[in-house]
């Protein structure tokens, strides 16, 4: 089973920019290892804002609620919010 990877950093960022890439990228890649190791990979529209996530374009909250929202477009029911 292959783990699923991120896009390289964009040319240019600063260290400090790299650095907080480099965080995201670590923190998407160790949730994705932990969904496998309990099933299939993610499908490519969660890794996909995962990878948006990684650049810096979304917050783990945006890529929460845009998934929700995709899942709720695709099967008509509301995810839970509860925890």
């Amino acid at each position: 089973m292959q783990v699923p990877t991120f896009a390289l950093a964009a040319a240019g960022l600063t260290s400090e920019q790299l650095r907080a890439r480099q965080e995201r990228e670590r923190h998407a890649s160790n949730s994705v290892s932990i969904l496998m190791s309990n099933g299939p990979a993610p499908s490519e529209e969660v890794m996909a804002l995962m990878q948006r996530y990684v650049d810096g374009e979304l917050t783990l909250d945006q890529v929460d609620e845009l998934n929700r929202a995709r899942l709720q477009a695709t099967y008509g029911t509301p995810a839970s919010t509860e925890q």
